[in-house]
């Protein structure tokens, strides 16, 4: 399990966990918002981009599954160092696709810019459980803040940028080499055993406690839980401005729109450790859901009437802090925290995964705005099963 020491100070831990997610939020967003560029750049339909999508999920599913025993081994800050190094080059690499307007060079970049994504998310995960659970208070939601003040930063750059003509391979180089050059100066300062299983610093085969079946249906059903959230999140990020563009807002008014969802999942973050210390972490999930449904909802009226920039806003309030409680739900035993945190990252990134082409194969049925209705339906669900975050009942019993 994850080893921490007194000596590293907690605030400069926070810093360095918060850029950790900054920086991931920050380069996601950078390529997020150029979503109608790519999709002119490449010649290729909404459908396609979904295909895209997904393969970037898929390289984030696989980087998921080997973080947990790479962790254990040689630490987080190891690992933390590797994504980081090639998050930024696989995003240049994209250069290459775009500029030969090259569909297969685009996706495979992209797929090597998912690995480490998904790795660096696991990663960042585990040190905020462990900064969380050192803290009197809840840390959680204001570190899965850094994400969201991350893609709110990318995406209001990302606009400017496209008012002033500014090429997506200068944004795309620019972004890369600052924003990696400083997380990995922040990553550097981790200590080497952050991560570590005890048994493998002492050169001992590691000895796992393996969940009960009750704690492996709880571990399943909060998953499903992050699952629906990352699904919303997923299909803000993609389709946001794609729709609107469709719906014959300018880019710049798509970019603006996902600038304000990112504003409203930010702002709710930074309060969120106040909320949720305050009416706890199963009725943070169940209004939450509620309210995302609702922007959800709203926003697929945008061809009809400008409800758009309501409608996002509502959607990322709501969908901003689900995802830190159910980490911290999954993390509440900390016995078995990575095999908890190995089986909800992997249902995150099958929502990564599926968003693409679930959404993208529905808009050809029924247009881009009537797929919406899928996230609606799934955030009625985890609603319906928030009670699952409540405190783990068997971490009550010992």
């Amino acid at each position: 399990m994850t080893k921490t020491v007194s000596q590293y100070r907690s605030s400069v831990w926070f810093v360095t966990v918060f850029s950790m997610f900054f920086g991931r939020g920050i380069l996601n967003a950078t390529w997020t918002s150029r979503g109608p560029d790519v999709r002119d750049s490449l010649g290729v339909s909404t459908a396609d981009m979904g295909i895209i999508a997904t393969v970037f999920a898929a390289g984030a599913i696989i980087g998921v599954l080997a973080s947990g025993s790479i962790i254990e081994r040689y630490g987080s800050r190891t690992m933390a160092l590797g994504t980081y190094i090639v998050m930024p080059i696989s995003l240049i690499a994209a250069i290459f696709g775009l500029q030969t307007h090259s569909f297969v060079a685009t996706t495979v970049a992209l797929f090597f810019f998912g690995l480490p994504f998904g790795a660096a998310d696991y990663v960042s995960n585990i040190e905020a459980s462990e900064l969380d659970r050192a803290s009197a208070k809840s840390r959680l939601p204001m570190l899965h803040g850094g994400y969201s003040i991350g893609v709110l930063v990318g995406a209001l750059i990302t606009s400017i940028l496209i008012l002033a003509n500014v090429p997506i391979e200068m944004q795309l180089v620019g972004t890369a080499v600052l924003i990696g050059g400083w997380t990995l100066y922040r990553v550097s300062g981790l200590p080497p055993h952050h991560g570590k299983h005890p048994d493998h610093e002492g050169g001992a085969k590691p000895v796992r406690i393996m969940q009960t079946p009750e704690g492996r249906r709880r571990t399943h059903l909060i998953s499903i839980i992050a699952f629906v959230f990352v699904f919303a999140e997923g299909a803000a990020a993609v389709f946001i401005p794609l729709a609107l563009t469709e719906a014959g807002r300018t880019p710049a008014e798509a970019a603006f729109a996902y600038t304000l969802y990112s504003l409203g999942m930010a702002f709710s973050r930074v309060v969120g450790g106040r909320i949720v210390d305050r009416i706890g972490r199963r009725a943070v999930v169940l209004y939450s859901s509620v309210l995302c449904a609702i922007g959800v909802g709203l926003f697929s009226f945008a061809p009809f009437a400008p409800v758009e920039y309501v409608a996002v806003l509502f959607w990322g309030v709501g969908g901003s802090l689900s995802i830190a409680m159910s980490v911290s739900a999954v993390s509440d035993n900390k016995s078995t925290l990575t095999q908890a945190q190995s089986t909800l990252w992997t249902w995150v990134y099958f929502a990564n995964l599926g968003v693409g082409p679930v959404l993208g194969g529905i808009s050809i049925a029924t247009g881009i705005f009537g797929s919406f209705l899928v996230p609606v339906i799934l955030l009625v669900g985890a609603a319906s099963i928030s009670s699952v975050t409540r405190p783990d009942p068997e971490v009550a019993r010992t």
